[in-house]
């Protein structure tokens, strides 16, 4: 998800206490979904029947779920009758008639009804016209939908969908064709996905077709705003390509983009990505967007994270790969982005104070910073400096090829990259993952010596620095260094003039002074 930095701050108008654990004694195996949706008339109807296996012994099955002054929510059990449900302020235990031995499979029902209190927006478009989708991310799943609202959790989706007439519509997984009219649909998702990612959007779209790829749907997109999104929507079917000649196949059986006031940049919903109303507005048309939510199909979604604290494994993956898949169809250089992200957490205050996988955090939201986006793509960048970009490509498409389909923590990742690279990189992932900050670094020379200084206050970094600058001659130098102590020395012969830290735009530090 881009999900800006400058639009975090109006996704957390809602700021809710810590909560965002799962519920270790039973795994949701599925959702099967049934709803009525009347965007003019901010109204949702339906039923949901979940399929949950005991992990252990169970009493009863715990699900988060909120309700809400205008929105109704029941549970049934398997023979239709109801179940006896105590509610939390956002979870909700229901009691079980009988104790379900681990290994039981336990089917349920929920009956929905009304406006929900989150999570399932009606609202209208920018142009007056009226709404519905959803808009999960982190924890808002269960503002209408009962579910484990976890990143861990993941699970099949099945969902028929009626909408009124003179209304498009798309929902997460296939859509199985020869089911009624043009105003009902079924869509089945062929992965497991965690509730967080399920999306549906309804409203009265314009079409945009994109060639190239037949698993490119048709785009959903304002009819007022169709020529702009046709200027962007061209370059999916060579990211596509790109992609799965580097990483391996695209996990999900369709693509194509969405146009809402989602709160959000843009959302990586699988295969159906929720995008800002305002995407295609600048002169780019939102290209940079478009690139890393597609990045975010093999790397957030079809590799998922187990913990919030893990977002890094999206979010950084996204804000890497994206530039460096936009650079590769006329975008801006790879360096450029570099230096940009570069710029922007070293004026952060997270950058200064915490580590990318910092989980003090007050709400999931929170995770969303400089250090899971711009540190994180630095940390990848820097990794493919360290392994060069043979091993470094072979180990993050050994990673995808790994755990496409599940969800995973960051030693999933780094023991991946060991092994495939053959390299002990603990103290590599360690400095720059679990420690805050970065590298103070002076460079001069001194009588015959270049000298480099690490000047910030805890422990030295370890690190390879690339040395720029014209000799005698005027010819220009580069030399490579690796450094581990608080200060470097490197000989050399003659004058030292134009003495450059970096010049390739290989390093996160923070220049002296």
């Amino acid at each position: 998800m881009l999900g800006t930095l400058l639009l975090l701050a109006s996704a957390l108008q809602e700021a809710d206490p810590p909560r965002f654990g799962g519920f270790p004694g039973q795994d949701a195996l599925s959702y099967e979904l049934a709803l009525e949706v009347h965007p003019a008339e901010k109204r949702l109807e339906g039923r949901v029947r979940y399929r949950i296996e005991a992990v252990r012994d169970l009493e009863s099955i715990r699900l988060h779920a909120r309700r809400g002054p205008e929105w109704s929510v029941r549970f049934l059990g398997a023979d239709g009758e109801p179940l006896e449900a105590s509610w939390e302020r956002d979870s909700v235990e229901l009691r079980l008639p009988e104790v379900a031995p681990a290994g039981t499979e336990l089917l349920l029902d929920a009956v929905l009804s009304g406006c929900p209190p989150d999570g399932f927006e009606f609202e209208e478009s920018r142009y007056g016209e009226p709404l519905a989708f959803t808009d999960h991310y982190s924890i808002r799943a269960r503002g209408w939908l009962p579910c484990e609202d976890h990143p861990g959790d993941r699970a099949r989706f099945a969902l028929e969908l009626l909408v009124p007439e003179g209304n498009a519509a798309i929902a997460s997984g296939a859509r199985v064709e020869g089911i009624g009219s043009g105003t009902s649909s079924r869509w089945e998702t062929r992965s497991d996905i965690p509730p967080y990612m399920f999306a549906i959007a309804v409203g009265p779209y314009a079409r945009v077709a994109e060639e190239g790829d037949e698993r490119l749907m048709p785009h959903l997109v304002y009819r007022q705003d169709v020529e702009r999104a046709r200027e962007a929507l061209v370059h999916h079917a060579e990211w596509i390509r790109i992609l799965e000649r580097t990483f391996g196949p695209y996990a999900y059986g369709k693509y194509a983009v969405v146009q809402c006031p989602t709160r959000w940049g843009g959302f990586e919903a699988p295969g159906n990505v929720l995008l800002s109303e305002r995407i295609f507005d600048g002169p780019s048309r939102g290209s940079g967007t478009l690139a890393h939510e597609l990045v975010h199909m093999w790397f957030g979604d079809a590799v998922g994270y187990a913990e919030w604290r893990e977002v890094w494994l999206s979010e950084g993956f996204a804000s890497y790969f994206g530039p460096w898949l936009r650079a590769q169809t006329g975008g801006r250089s790879l360096v450029e982005s570099l230096r940009s992200m570069r710029r922007s957490w070293l004026g952060s205050r997270e950058g200064r104070t915490r580590s990318i996988r910092w989980d003090g955090f007050e709400h999931p939201d929170r995770a969303l910073n400089a250090n899971t986006y711009p540190k994180g793509a630095w940390v990848l960048h820097m990794l493919r400096v360290e392994l060069g970009d043979e091993a470094f490509f072979e180990a993050i498409a050994e990673f995808y090829r790994r755990h496409a389909g599940s969800a995973v923590v960051t030693a999933d990742f780094t023991r991946c990259v060991e092994e495939s690279s053959g390299r002990e990189l603990d103290w590599f992932f360690e400095q720059w993952l679990d420690r805050r900050g970065c590298p103070r670094l002076s460079a001069a020379f001194e009588g015959g010596e270049i000298v480099i200084r690490q000047t910030q206050e805890d422990a030295p970094f370890r690190f390879r620095l690339e040395l720029g600058w014209e000799d005698q001659a005027g010819r220009r130098v580069e030399r490579a260094v690796r450094i581990e102590e608080r200060r470097t020395a490197l000989e050399v012969e003659g004058a030292v003039r134009s003495l450059t830290i970096d010049p390739d735009v290989e390093l996160l530090f923070r220049p002296e002074g």
